[in-house]
């Protein structure tokens, strides 16, 4: 475990994350002057945040990713607990800092549906220390309580989707309730008795839902609207694809469902993402807001993660050598790449550098070969 700096951090600084609102408000003066933070942000990543007395921070999504396969110690245990954001009556897990978006300003002491999910998954290895299992299994139940803190943004008969965080919030995200879906799996599979009925339940509507949200090319939008402002990227577009594979795992039923979508959706990525000229995932195929990046280490780490999932193995073997060669430059990791090829975000780990190094690990066990987890 050690803190580390983050691409998101300095827009939790009052004076940038009201800019960057601003600017998703059309603000003409904040569309001048966002220019001039991209270029420090760009050239002087790391002397900026110093200069805006950035913190760096510890993440709990990323640290249970680092897990070894067969369970955690007492140092991350408790850092898990301490972690652990109260909300109604149960614990979730977010992030380190303020997040400013379009969906509103959430505060560091926010829980997120996206966030939860990997620390659920952590705490169901089996070989957590035998003393510390009721613990373990007491922050996993907590979960119910933060999912049932989500706000209902639709609900009928057949359909559910739900908020990102327990706060009110104007748009539906996709990929969220895709993780959503997978929360309530694991207490379809491991939660206590009494709330398996309910969470089936869950499962069964929040998929569909998704499922109703996939476009006819097989593709998935970000917000769950065509309106100005969204767009389809590569990242976000596996982690659905992954969620939904992760629930089939976990309740067979939704099988014949989830299969579909699935095989559409990684037709679309192949087809429309992959760029067979450069070996890379594309960021995005519609976007709004441009930057000056050209590639994204996140795209293939969770790319990676799908090879990987269908078994595709000698493909993501190559894949991972070609971008670990690109983004990777003697023992530093950088998570992008600029317009003008220079790497950048210098061991940035949670955007991208952990992730894929994680399903780096998960395809050298796929191949039955002996692995260390990664290092944060």
């Amino acid at each position: 475990m050690k803190f580390i700096y983050d691409p998101y951090d300095i827009w939790s600084t009052e004076v940038l994350g009201r800019l960057k609102v601003s600017v998703t408000q059309g603000n003409f003066f904040s569309k001048l002057v966002l220019p001039f933070v991209g270029i420090l942000e760009l050239v002087i990543p790391i002397s900026f945040r110093r200069l805006l007395n950035v913190k760096k921070h510890y993440f709990p999504h990323i640290e249970s990713m680092c897990l070894p396969k067969d369970g955690g110690n007492k140092e991350i245990l408790s850092f898990l607990k301490g972690s652990a954001i109260k909300v109604g009556s149960g614990v979730g897990w977010g992030l380190p800092f303020r997040w400013f978006s379009k969906n509103g300003v959430y505060s560091s002491n926010t829980p997120y549906v996206t966030n939860t999910p990997y620390v659920m998954e952590a705490l169901i290895k089996e070989s957590w220390p035998e003393n510390d299992q009721a613990l373990v299994n007491d922050l996993f139940q907590s979960t119910w309580g933060f999912l049932d803190s989500l706000k209902i943004l639709h609900i009928t008969d057949k359909e559910l989707a739900l908020s990102y965080a327990p706060i009110d919030e104007p748009l539906l995200v996709i990929n969220a309730n895709s993780y959503a879906a997978l929360a309530y799996a694991l207490h379809v599979k491991y939660g206590c008795d009494d709330v398996k009925e309910a969470a089936f339940e869950r499962v069964t509507k929040l998929v569909n839902w998704v499922v109703n949200q996939q476009q006819d090319d097989g593709s998935w939008y970000y917000y769950a609207d065509k309106d100005q402002g969204n767009f389809i990227d590569c990242f976000h577009s596996c982690f659905i694809i992954k969620n939904l594979l992760k629930v089939k795992a976990l309740i067979p039923d939704v099988a014949d469902h989830v299969d579909p979508v699935v095989k559409s959706g990684w037709s679309f990525l192949q087809n429309d993402f992959y760029d067979k000229k450069s070996g890379l995932c594309r960021r995005f195929v519609q976007r709004d807001i441009k930057d000056p990046f050209r590639w994204d280490l996140y795209d293939q780490a969770e790319y990676l993660g799908l090879l990987v999932d269908f078994g595709l193995y000698d493909e993501a073997s190559r894949f991972a050598k070609h971008v670990e060669d690109i983004f990777k430059k003697g023992d530093n990791w950088y998570c992008k790449i600029d317009l003008f090829g220079r790497r950048w975000g210098k061991n940035f780990m949670r955007w991208g550098i952990v992730p894929f190094q994680y399903h780096k690990v998960r395809l050298t066990h796929a191949l039955n070969e002996e692995a260390t987890p990664c290092v944060a």
